[in-house]
């Protein structure tokens, strides 16, 4: 890695890190910046001294006659005509909120948005919509784009190379120049990660930057203790060196440094450390259980910890708002009455941290889970919280569909194998003892690897293709920091989308659309399966059913079904089928040669969860 690489990944550290503060201003009305907004144009567009402090800036509320109206409205719109952006909302504020009309609104937040001043755009986009008093989707997309244009900027200005778009369709990632393959387009580090429930307890790794953790014990597991005492010392000398860091007051988080275990404490342990919240215990028991699959209590592939930091990071967002007073625990409680009311106020102002990552899914599934709502609720609701979060069962819901729709695996590069693999080269280059040959009897093979799953800002933007044009891979973003990069597979030229896969590519166009629909609810019309088929009975290009034959074999019945001939597959692929010669030409030159591979052998490293 470069140095200049090296100080980009450091930015993006940091700007993950203020997301939290920066997200502050998404919600509700952001006075200061319309206020510095309109002190600079006093001050530098129309030299004016009035109203010198920010303080002494306020919008006008003396009503206005109609014909004053008009006229202040029609200046705005010459003035915006006139691309005098910073003149032109400086008349849109100067009409009193109560009589600015629709037009008015949609024009200050145009020259809002042209200005980069994100968020008072979307204040007046948001007031555009509340005026206009129905579904204008045209509104709701620029709604959309400012706040977008707000949460990614900084992303956007360390990556000059993609563009994010909102349309009709949704929000993308897009390539603003040539991309070839094999490029890094950008790396990304999650907001919240935990580790996989099946891997917490047989690959241990640190709670914070996901290094592996494995040792010999663990490794070795009940032969380890058989072990003369000889052989262990020889086995821990030729270990690659493991420094383990347990949580203070529990046995549940081990970390790799202080560093580690001080950024977990801040970030979330603190209130989830069974020392202080003791509802917390059930949790970090069924985590270590390594089941996924409990009637009543969880059935999916990421971790109910990821959900339970998620929370608890959005309380913890809350709090440190305020630095009077801390409790027993080292959270700040001076001011925590005055966040129980979740309309408005800084509790929902700390949940829109997470407001980029999509939720949409079956709200009356949390119903198949109680065990693990009413869980969730004893933990948030305890009296050692700073804050009570009532967690009912929309809320939970959404929470949970955030994570199921975006959570990305990704670890440490510092795998558990990498650990082992080193500990062998260890012993064939070093050892003269034979070593090697006595640990034959003990080997068990490479070990598996720690996973995490992760909520990653920038990546989540990026839409599904079943010819992904990037693929994801795990990355050590700094030395202390592990995320994702994205790379390019395949050339991209000027406003083509970066897209993944979130299912596995070797399955058929049937199965991969219907496992979309039912993971992330879209049936999927990219270009590849556009020019593939669902079976051999039907025609790809045509869509003419195959000719019926006499049932084949007279002692199975099928019912009402009529037996058909198949149509031969397409030889490469083997996922089109065509009645004729010429049905497999048109389709070939219309894109199927685009497309056209052994699926098989893909790689599916981009899978979204």
């Amino acid at each position: 890695m470069s140095g200049d690489d090296a100080n980009d990944d450091r930015t993006l550290v940091a700007i993950v890190n203020d997301l939290p503060s920066t997200m502050n201003q998404f919600v509700g009305f952001t006075s200061k910046e319309e206020s510095d907004l309109i002190l600079h144009i006093r001050r530098t567009v129309l030299h004016s001294d009035e109203d010198s402090t920010n303080d002494a800036i306020t919008a006008p509320t003396s009503t206005l006659s109609f014909a004053i109206l008009d006229f202040k409205v029609e200046r705005a719109k010459q003035k915006y005509a006139a691309e005098s952006f910073e003149e032109a909302f400086y008349e849109c504020w100067k009409i009193p909120q109560e009589q600015r009309p629709l037009e008015i609104w949609k024009i200050g937040g145009e020259c809002c948005k042209k200005l980069r001043v994100f968020a008072v755009a979307q204040r007046w986009f948001s007031e555009a919509i509340h005026v206009c008093r129905s579904n204008n989707s045209d509104l709701n997309v620029k709604l959309e784009q400012a706040r977008i244009a707000r949460f990614f900027n900084n992303y956007l200005t360390q990556y000059p190379m993609i563009d994010i778009r909102v349309d009709q369709r949704g929000k993308g990632i897009y390539s603003k120049r040539v991309i070839s393959p094999g490029e890094d387009i950008f790396t990304d580090i999650p907001l919240v990660h935990a580790q996989t429930v099946d891997t917490l307890s047989i690959s241990p790794a640190c709670a914070t930057c996901t290094t592996s953790l494995l040792t010999p014990a663990v490794y070795f597991e009940t032969t380890w203790s058989r072990m003369p005492e000889k052989l262990q010392r020889q086995i821990e000398e030729y270990w690659p060196p493991i420094t383990l860091v347990p949580c203070s007051f529990c046995p549940f988080e081990l970390y790799c440094s202080e560093t580690c275990r001080q950024q977990a404490w801040d970030s979330y342990h603190k209130i989830l450390c069974p020392s202080a919240n003791p509802e917390t215990m059930e949790l970090f028991q069924f985590c270590a259980s390594r089941q996924i699959i409990v009637r009543g209590t969880w059935n999916s592939i990421f971790s109910p910890m990821i959900l339970a930091k998620l929370i608890a990071m959005i309380i913890l967002h809350v709090v440190n708002s305020v630095h009077n007073g801390t409790s027993s625990n080292g959270v700040d409680l001076t001011y925590a009455h005055q966040f129980q009311r979740t309309d408005d106020g800084p509790l929902e102002q700390a949940k829109e941290i997470f407001s980029e990552f999509i939720s949409s899914g079956d709200p009356t599934y949390v119903r198949t889970i109680p065990r693990m709502l009413k869980l969730m609720n004893n933990i948030f609701n305890h009296p050692s919280m700073p804050i009570q979060y009532d967690l009912n069962e929309l809320e939970f819901s959404y929470r949970f569909y955030q994570i199921a729709c975006n959570a990305q695996s990704f670890s440490s590069p510092t795998y558990a194998a990498t650990l082992y693999t080193r500990f062998l080269s260890n012993v064939r280059q070093r050892d003269r003892t034979g070593l090697y040959v006595t640990l034959q009897t003990y080997l068990k093979g490479e070990p598996a690897d720690q996973v995490f799953g992760g909520l990653f800002p920038l990546q989540s933007s990026l839409n599904h293709s079943c010819d992904n044009s990037c693929e994801i891979m795990d990355c050590q973003v700094t030395p202390e920091v592990a995320g994702i990069k994205v790379r390019c597979k395949h050339q991209l030229k000027p406003g083509d989308e970066l897209t993944i896969n979130y299912v596995d590519l070797a399955l058929g166009r049937r199965a991969r659309r219907a496992m979309l629909k039912r993971a992330y609810n879209f049936w999927c019309e990219c270009q590849r399966c556009a020019f593939e088929g669902d079976d051999a009975y039907s025609c790809t290009e045509c869509k003419l059913l195959s000719p019926s034959i006499d049932n084949p074999n007279p002692n199975l019945t099928n019912g009402n079904i009529p037996y058909r001939k198949p149509f031969p597959a397409c030889s490469r692929c083997r996922n089109a089928w065509y009645c004729s010669p010429n049905c497999q030409k048109q389709a070939w030159k219309r894109g199927h040669k685009l497309i056209c591979k052994d699926w098989t052998k893909e790689r599916s490293s981009s899978s979204a969860n």
